[in-house]
């Protein structure tokens, strides 16, 4: 007789943690709170793309998911940097290791949803939203709300939504439910909260440029572009067809902030003075910046992945990141690949597999919480450095004519490698102490210095 496992959220990593249960025949119900993402008329609230690199699709692959992601991914050839008086090319491995995709998140979630319907022992249960759960009792209480053609009319005459409750057995619950996961939130604890939700004071507000204002634009296709600045940070992703998604990364409060660039006068200031070449995109971001509301960056710390052995937290209901290492995605698969290869390790015993699952992901996804803060200010401001962009090609360089004994840059080493992420940064860190003893950081800064003195890079 197969056990039943309870799946609370059907985005990506609920997605791909149901196909690896499925994989060892346990029969799976997945309830999501919100609509399926395939609908026409869905809107997640949360739209911006996803990059997909070499430790994600290998990740896919594993599980035998790539083909259908792949279906609705751009490869991206290079990055377009465009800074206030130049635009610089760097073009990406699109053969080996280094190959990179964009790809809409609703779109990935969909195919996701697609490859883990085609098993018999997969139940997706949407617009069903978990309100409890007993580790004692082994249940969890839910909602199952009735879309508007399914409510009733009240005495009144009133419409009113129908909304049906329910308990459910389960022999494990799995929390695949978001950095504000419900499931997390009936995990006892000593404390009221043990985890810790910090935001940045940052936001981002996205902007769509059609295939017609690409060509205005002359946006390099088939390229991710950024637009580092001081005080800003532009990114746009392709699309498949032909238009870009382009992301504001902007301060919450301040001089150029979402809160004082409200004016259609203020934005058109701000966009001439600073990013001139998107004057063709003004409706939209003026539109976008007056319409839309702002998406907020947030890192959770978690000390409890789990309960007995009964609940346990994957993705970002266990760990969340800012989005700037790109690696959110990534880390969910990875949490459930482990998951999966401790489990056949200890014949599906989860009482062992639980704490050592946390124990080996918790070291990584915390390394990696602050590297993608790291990141973030790198892609902001270091880019604008000649010493750090000084640094990768010499990294980049070294790493092509000696690939055994010198490791390209981090951020190549952990997106487009396999090593887990404290093993990959362990490594980095003995060549940063190497480059010191030998003095190739001291010639670097040597040749920066007049690049800095010439004010070729100057910030504005």
């Amino acid at each position: 007789m197969r056990k039943k496992a309870i799946i609370i959220g059907a985005g990506m990593a609920g997605c791909f943690m149901a196909i690896c249960l499925a994989k060892r025949n346990y029969d799976v119900i997945v309830y999501e709170s919100r609509p399926d993402v395939r609908l026409e008329n869905y809107d997640s609230g949360r739209s911006f793309n996803l990059t997909l690199y070499y430790r994600g699709i290998k990740a896919m692959k594993e599980l035998g998911v790539w083909g259908e992601a792949k279906k609705v991914a751009v490869i991206a050839q290079g990055n377009v940097a465009h800074y206030e008086n130049r635009k610089v090319y760097d073009s990406f491995d699109a053969k080996g290791n280094e190959i990179l995709y964009t790809v809409h998140r609703n779109k990935l979630n969909g195919a996701l949803l697609t490859s883990a319907e085609k098993y018999e022992n997969i139940e997706f249960q949407f617009n069903t939203k978990c309100v409890g759960v007993d580790s004692r009792k082994r249940e969890v209480e839910l909602e199952k709300q009735y879309s508007s053609s399914d409510q009733r009319e009240s005495r009144s005459g009133s419409r009113q939504a129908r909304t049906i409750s329910t308990t459910v057995k389960a022999d494990i619950v799995i929390g695949a439910d978001g950095v504000n996961s419900v499931v997390r939130s009936f995990i006892p604890t000593e404390s009221e909260q043990p985890w810790v939700k910090q935001y940045e004071d940052w936001g981002y507000k996205e902007v769509h440029i059609s295939a017609e204002k690409t060509k205005a634009l002359q946006l390099r296709l088939l390229s991710t572009h950024t637009w580092p600045r001081p005080d800003s940070l532009l990114i746009a992703f392709p699309n498949p067809d032909a238009s870009f998604t382009l992301m504001f990364n902007l301060q919450l409060e301040g001089g150029k902030s979402f809160v004082s660039l409200v004016s259609e006068k203020d934005i058109t200031a701000f966009i001439t003075a600073d990013f001139p070449d998107l004057k063709p995109l003004l409706p939209e971001i003026i539109d976008a910046f007056q319409q839309k509301k702002i998406g907020t960056f947030v890192t959770l710390y978690n000390p409890l992945w789990h309960d007995q052995d009964f609940m346990v937290l994957i993705g970002d209901a266990a760990h969340a990141f800012i989005p700037f290492y790109g690696q959110g995605m990534c880390a969910a698969f990875d949490d459930c690949l482990k998951f999966a290869e401790l489990f056949d390790r200890h014949n599906g015993d989860v009482a062992k597999v639980f704490p050592l699952y946390q124990e080996n992901r918790k070291r990584n996804t915390d390394l990696m919480a602050e590297l993608a803060k790291e990141n973030f200010i790198e892609l902001r401001d270091k880019s604008r450095s000649p010493f750090f962009v000084f640094k990768d090609k010499a990294d980049t360089l070294l790493h092509m004519l000696f690939p055994k004994f010198w490791q390209p840059p981090l951020y190549v080493l952990i997106a487009h490698g396999d090593l887990e992420y404290h093993e990959a940064y362990a490594k980095y860190q003995k060549q940063l102490l190497l480059s010191k003893k030998i003095g190739l950081d001291a010639a670097l800064y040597a040749l920066a210095l007049p690049l800095i003195i010439s004010g070729r890079f100057k910030k504005k």
